[in-house]
């Protein structure tokens, strides 16, 4: 088959779009469906041309005919539609017509993603035809002028060329795509992506609110904050510094650029103290006050520079919202990422996060696994101290400090516990002594000493860690417990940086299966709350998800039974993958996103 010379039809008569549309739905089980408009925002884009297409020809509907009876088509749950970047058309489709392709979806990207997830990124349209096509497509979007087309409604050839491609050649690569997916044993892990696209993109259409007043109050404090910090710096140098001047209102020059690297090692030589560099790691074990006040200060720069004025920017003209882009599998582990704005980044203590508020006369129900990652490395491992705190329900970072220092639980202190949640998280990322003697600020001979302690107690866990490290170099590959892989790059022993890759692997290799096992299990609550809050018709929406956290909006007066549902189905969907340790769920209902 010719796919740049396409069999298409082009549909701009009512009646011949419901006399197609009624044949597709008597006939057809698979559809590849796609769109073109003329930009990117389903609030603001105009949407020009559907393509339906079957495994042999596409049909092209002109958007401004009416949709009723392609949405009967789209929306029908025993018809499978094949598109590429699913959730970028769903949410067109809904915010333009009104419809929702509902969960029998199958995205080419995401599968893709599935099969080179730690290889590479190469999952476009344009790098699909080529792989599994041999198709060099001729993507350059710009020099089809789609804006000038939604102002004239002309459609040339090309354009039609263009839309019917796009939609053909979308069987053939799930069909190879299938393949791989079953030779890997990711059908499970595949399935659970398609289900979770119409959850992602209600999300992102639902979007976020925020008390812009209370944003800027928070900025304001913060900005007041780093300017009091920055004085104080630079009146602990001022002694060693020859600058004398003063402005006209009696202020003191600045004796450095505290954002200049090279400036911050000089002042530091001046205290005599002789910094590497100025990262946040040599700070933090600099024993001085300017380099606590330094840390304070970039804390304070960091915040104002992700969470300025800059994201009050992105408030959507039309909705009065936030609409970030979550992307489903972000990290190579499977867990989402969020950008434009990015509000996963937002730290939990922050009091950015209170900003962010429901609708008047709704709530937030706010839930999140406890302790979730170190309940699945319990469940990996079977180490019995583990698996056997999380059963009596003890707190483990105190446990773990108890036998690790060697004193009663109730003697440990917020120092012992830190020391040993540090420990146990940090052994997830495969974090050894040197990296923990920085973070805990002792020597790296004490660090060893209490990750001695620490895998005395919890044998099976150091076996286990190091077990699937190995195993991780070995296969080439790490699995979760859903079976989704990660692959790691063939290694050449010529490398002169050969040991160093290889225990980055096996550092990819131990956090994989916990952090990955995570997202997957998020994922399933995230499909199933959706399903459930519409099945029961709630006033309740998604429209958040940090890690292993989940947000939703909910008129006020169902924030209870919302508050119930949520906590049941985050629960169900953990026991589905752990079954050796118990789930616990925290969720409450407030009136802002705080933790």
């Amino acid at each position: 088959m010719n796919y740049l010379e396409p069999n298409y039809e082009y549909i701009t008569d009512q009646a011949r779009l419901d006399e197609v549309a009624e044949n597709i739905l008597a006939r057809e089980t698979d559809l590849a469906v796609d769109i073109e408009g003329d930009g990117l925002d389903p609030y603001l884009i105009k949407l020009l041309l559907v393509q339906i297409g079957t495994a042999e020809k596409v049909y092209i509907f002109n958007a401004k005919l009416k949709f009723d009876r392609l949405k009967s088509v789209l929306e029908n749950p025993k018809i499978k539609k094949i598109l590429q970047n699913a959730k970028f058309d769903y949410g067109v489709l809904k915010a333009t017509k009104g419809i929702e392709m509902g969960g029998n979806i199958y995205d080419t990207m995401l599968a893709e993603r599935l099969l080179t997830i730690g290889l590479v990124r190469e999952n476009s349209l344009l790098a699909l035809a080529d792989k599994y096509l041999g198709i060099k497509l001729d993507k350059n979007w710009e020099s089809y002028n789609w804006d000038q087309t939604a102002r004239t409604g002309k459609m040339t050839k090309r354009h039609l060329n263009y839309a019917a491609t796009d939609a053909l050649i979308l069987f053939p690569i799930r069909e190879k795509q299938m393949a791989a997916i079953a030779r890997e044993d990711l059908t499970r892990v595949a399935d659970l992506e398609f289900s979770l696209v119409q959850v992602v993109a209600n999300i992102e259409l639902k979007g976020s609110l925020i008390d812009v007043r209370k944003w800027r109050d928070n900025l304001d404090q913060l900005k007041t904050r780093r300017d009091s910090t920055a004085l104080q710096i630079q009146e602990e140098l001022r002694p060693f510094y020859k600058i004398k001047q003063v402005d006209l209102f009696g202020n003191h020059a600045d004796v450095l650029n505290l954002n200049s690297p090279s400036q911050v090692i000089g002042a530091f030589e001046k205290l005599g103290i002789d910094l590497p560099s100025t990262g946040e790691a040599i700070l933090q074990k600099t024993n001085h006050p300017v380099a606590k006040l330094l840390l304070q200060y970039r804390e304070c720069e960091k915040l104002l520079t992700a969470f300025g004025e800059n994201l009050l920017a992105k408030i959507h003209p039309k909705t009065g919202r936030l609409h970030p882009d979550f992307m489903q599998i972000g990290a190579d582990t499977g867990r989402f990422a969020c950008s434009n704005p990015n509000l996963q980044q937002i730290p939990t203590d922050s009091s950015f996060r209170s900003c962010f508020v429901p609708a008047p006369g709704y709530k937030f129900v706010v839930a999140d696994y406890s302790q979730i990652e170190l309940r699945i490395m319990a469940e990996l491992s079977e180490d019995p101290e583990f698996t056997d705190a999380f059963k009596k329900g003890e707190d483990l970072h105190t446990k773990t400090a108890s036998q690790m220092y060697g004193v009663p639980t109730e003697m440990v202190d917020k120092k012992m516990r830190f020391n040993a949640k540090s420990i146990n998280f940090g052994l997830m990322y495969g974090r050894g002594a040197p990296s923990l003697a920085g973070q805990l600020g002792i020597s790296v001979e004490d660090s060893e000493k209490l990750l001695e302690k620490y895998f005395n107690t919890y044998k099976k866990v150091k076996s286990w860690l190091d077990k699937v490290g190995k195993e991780a170099v070995k296969k080439g590959y790490s699995k979760t417990i859903s079976g989704r892989k990660r692959w790691y790059k063939e290694l050449d022993p010529g490398d002169p940086l050969y040991q160093r890759m290889i225990s980055h692997t096996e550092r990819q290799g131990k956090n994989t299966p916990i952090q990955g096992s995570s997202a997957d299990m998020t994922k399933l609550a995230l499909v199933a709350v959706h399903q459930r809050l519409n099945k029961e018709k709630y006033d309740a929406f998604l429209i958040h998800t940090v890690h292993d956290e989940i947000l939703i909006e909910v008129r006020a007066d169902q924030a209870e039974a919302v508050h119930t549902l949520v906590k049941e189905e985050m629960i169900r969907a953990g026991e589905k993958l752990l079954h050796k340790v118990p789930i616990q769920v925290e969720v409450k209902i407030a009136d802002a996103w705080e933790h």
